[in-house]
């Protein structure tokens, strides 16, 4: 799984020599979609919400076993100034609370277009995978609605336990551009153009 993390860009080249160094926290990260708007959600919250009038870069990197436990949800609740459990233990685990977070909201979409009344005790997620399983095709769909997938994630985040390495950087996103890339000495480009297509990351 892919995600970024959004630091000032007055901090970008002790980034990328000395890497990501975790706050008391762990460090904030969010997942990368391919769907641009979505992807730099954070970068724009960051610039309204502490209005500093600082520009952001955005780190990609892979995230790995080594870095949780993590912890996965919206940011209510576990800002910089807040304390809160970290209770995802694998990849797998991450993975499949991100899906999950995807398939409540196609289930919150199907109560919206049926004609009965959604209550506090509608289950969204057996609604999301019943609709999944009579439309398969459903849920890469929704990986490919830009509009939608940023309704779904655009308030929720990554908390990883541990620092990041210089050399697991793999990309930049600039602060006014789209996805760049950006050049070490003597190191390949270890990504192609083709890996961050819209949904590759929630398959």
């Amino acid at each position: 799984m892919l995600v970024v993390h959004w630091s000032p860009v007055n901090n970008s080249k002790h980034i990328l020599k000395n890497g990501i160094r975790k706050s008391p926290n762990g460090i904030y990260c969010y997942p990368v979609t391919g769907h641009r708007s979505l992807d730099r959600w954070w970068m724009k919250a960051l610039k309204r919400f502490r209005k500093d009038g600082k520009s952001y870069n955005g780190f990609i990197f892979k995230v790995e076993e080594q870095d949780l436990p993590a912890y996965y949800g919206h940011f209510i609740g576990a800002t910089t100034r807040d304390k809160f459990e970290k209770p995802i233990k694998s990849l797998s685990e991450l993975g499949q609370e991100l899906q999950n977070t995807v398939i409540w909201r196609i289930g919150e979409r199907v109560s919206w277009s049926a004609a009965g009344i959604p209550t506090n005790e509608t289950d969204y997620l057996k609604l999301g995978r019943e609709e999944i399983f009579k439309r398969p095709e459903l849920y890469k769909e929704t990986l490919n609605d830009a509009a939608f997938m940023e309704y779904i994630l655009g308030d929720y985040q990554i908390v990883l336990t541990k620092s990041i390495n210089s050399n697991r950087i793999i990309r930049v996103i600039p602060a006014n551009e789209e996805f760049g890339r950006v050049l070490y000495k003597n190191k390949k480009q270890k990504y192609s153009e083709g890996e961050l297509k819209e949904g590759k990351y929630f398959g």
